[in-house]
């Protein structure tokens, strides 16, 4: 594929810009999915290992949806793949395609951007092949592409949900998010469904009854209509984090402070940020604080000229609707970037700070979802997060350094803390590879020291040479390279030309099984013809119980690969 300017500064513009690309957050893809698991009538010890599969997807730096890996462009694509599913095929109709892109099989272009869309065949591609290949890790990270293809719904691939920022991942912002995270449930719940037909006796919760007859019994649909009507479930999604007094005193208190630290309010603030009532967003309750707020508590004039307002006069305060009015407005500013603000026909763009506001949001999240696990199942979880989940833990993990292991908090005799083991992390960041680049996964077989060193080699190269892209471009001038890698016999440059292979042309078509889960009768036949594997045995099943995992995670790269690849390969 030839390589023109255009296309080169397109990709750039689509990597640079993903500014964020998060999913349904740590309360959906773990807590969540842990909930659907157990309603579907799955083991608590193999529902923790569904859920972290799927919380996996957004902790490991392979599949997080901003890291490029090996090359520039692979963010789109795994952007595509794992966050943001939907069709690549541009056909012969399409205005917007890529100059130089063309899929091998119909010669068709890509289109230039890929809109998301809700359970879209793409959404359960990885699924499928973990039903396929009868791997429960790999079925359960491919849960998260389906729930993603609900929150990023109607969002662009390449570009993420920037101009949003996290408001598409919060169940609960509105009543069409919330209507919306429902439907994801009824697609989730159908999925849990065909897990645990692929799973032993021993994996399944038979006692487990919330309607007529047990839930092991039943099937997606039937789950849903239950699991979404439930009075404890709909009041969990549907809490309005945003508004909880606790939030909105936290938020006023985190912003008032650093006003004071810039000389924008003076102090004695602090006793008025209570009046504001119940309900009121953070926003809301700003401007009710400022209407007992003293002026004089107001550094208006430093406020005005870091903001670029007019010189303050009394014609001015008068224009702007009194001075009481203007205050209100100048209190609101002080939080915009560090508070979300809720999307309305007035408010098409949100820019929120990643930090202590952000981070308060997610814990009453999380503790409002751990509440609901705790009523419905009795059971008190915390996912603990991935220690190593940038550039430089990525490889501590793949050359399975010590402290790469994640430090589990001592156990206080009521909480389960869950996460993935160093085993597990390798485990599935091979997987993710071999996802992403088949072909090449395939030339390189088990040589897991060589996909090391190849990943190695090319974050070298993107972290030092400002033109490693356009090298890329014309390979055979990159030939003069002094890199001298050899990988299963295949060389550095030669696995950069089977990468952008598999970017540019591969999983362009979903597999024709995506889908077959939804239908019971499709399901059972695909079991019985052995086209969907069992996902554990008894053995694995008491390794989960009683906490003694000798997992294998050395399997062999190319077992992983599509089978239908493999054939065509050899």
């Amino acid at each position: 594929m030839t390589k023109t300017p255009l296309r080169g500064l397109l990709l750039f513009a689509l990597v640079c810009s993903s500014l964020t690309a998060q999913a349904y957050d740590l309360d959906t893809h773990f807590y969540g999915t842990y909930s659907m698991a157990r309603f579907a009538g799955i083991r608590h010890e193999v529902a923790t290992k569904i859920a972290t599969g799927v919380q996996w997807m957004d902790e490991s730096y392979i599949s997080d949806p901003l890291s490029m890996i090996i090359l520039p462009d692979v963010g789109v694509k795994k952007r595509r793949l794992l966050h943001f599913p939907g069709s690549r095929l541009a056909s012969k109709m399409t205005v917007s395609t890529l100059p130089s892109f063309l899929d091998p099989s119909s010669g068709v272009k890509l289109k230039s951007f890929t809109e998301t869309e809700a359970d879209h065949e793409f959404a359960t591609e990885m699924f499928t092949e973990g039903l396929m290949q009868g791997d429960l890790m790999k079925a359960s990270a491919g849960l998260h592409t389906l729930e993603d293809s609900f929150a990023h719904a109607g969002t662009i691939a390449e570009l993420g949900h920037a101009h949003f920022w996290h408001h598409p991942d919060r169940p609960y912002v509105d009543d069409q998010s919330i209507a919306k995270y429902f439907k994801m449930c009824r697609s989730v719940l159908r999925a849990m469904v065909a897990i645990r037909s692929l799973l032993p006796m021993s994996a399944v919760d038979t006692e487990l009854q919330f309607g007529p007859i047990p839930n092991y019994k039943l099937n997606g649909d039937l789950l849903a209509d239950i699991y979404v009507e439930m009075p404890q479930v709909k009041a969990a999604i549907s809490r309005k984090i945003l508004n909880e007094p606790s939030f909105v005193r936290f938020a006023l208190d985190f912003v008032f402070d650093r006003a004071q630290k810039v000389n924008y309010i003076k102090p004695g603030y602090q006793k008025y940020l209570g009046n504001f009532a119940p309900g009121q967003d953070a926003y809301d309750a700003a401007s009710s604080i400022a209407k007992t707020l003293p002026p004089e508590m107001i550094n208006i004039e430093a406020i005005m000229k870091d903001s670029g307002r007019p010189n303050l006069s009394a014609e001015y305060i008068i224009s702007m609707g009194g001075m009481s009015e203007f205050a209100m407005r100048v209190i609101r500013d002080l939080l915009s970037g560090i508070v979300p603000r809720p999307m309305d026909a007035y408010h098409r763009f949100e820019k929120e700070e990643d930090g202590s506001v952000w981070i308060k949001e997610l814990d009453l999240r999380v503790a409002n979802m751990r509440s609901l696990i705790f009523e419905l199942y009795g059971k008190d979880i915390f996912f603990v997060k991935n220690n190593t989940g940038n550039e430089k833990g990525y490889l501590k993990e793949m050359l399975r350094q010590p402290e790469a292991n994640t430090v589990l908090p001592a156990s206080n005799g009521k909480t389960e803390y869950v996460t993935y083991t160093l085993n597990e992390k390798v485990r599935f960041n091979h997987m993710i590879f071999t996802f992403l680049f088949p072909k090449l996964a395939f030339y390189l077989k088990n040589d897991i020291e060589g996909v090391n060193d190849l990943i190695i080699q090319a974050q070298k190269e993107l972290s030092e040479d400002q033109s490693y892209m356009d090298k890329l471009g014309g390979i055979t001038s990159f030939l003069g390279s002094a890199i001298k890698l050899k990988m299963g016999g295949v060389s550095f440059i030669e696995s950069i030309k089977i990468a952008r292979e598999d970017i540019g042309s591969g999983r362009l078509i979903p597999n024709e099984f995506n889908k077959f889960y939804v239908v019971p009768t499709l399901l059972r036949r695909q079991i019985d013809r052995g086209v969907f594997k069992p996902l554990l045995t008894n053995q694995q099943v008491d390794q989960y119980i009683t906490g003694m995992i000798t997992e294998d995670v050395t399997k062999d790269i190319d077992h992983l690969i599509n089978l239908q690849l493999v054939e065509e390969l050899k």
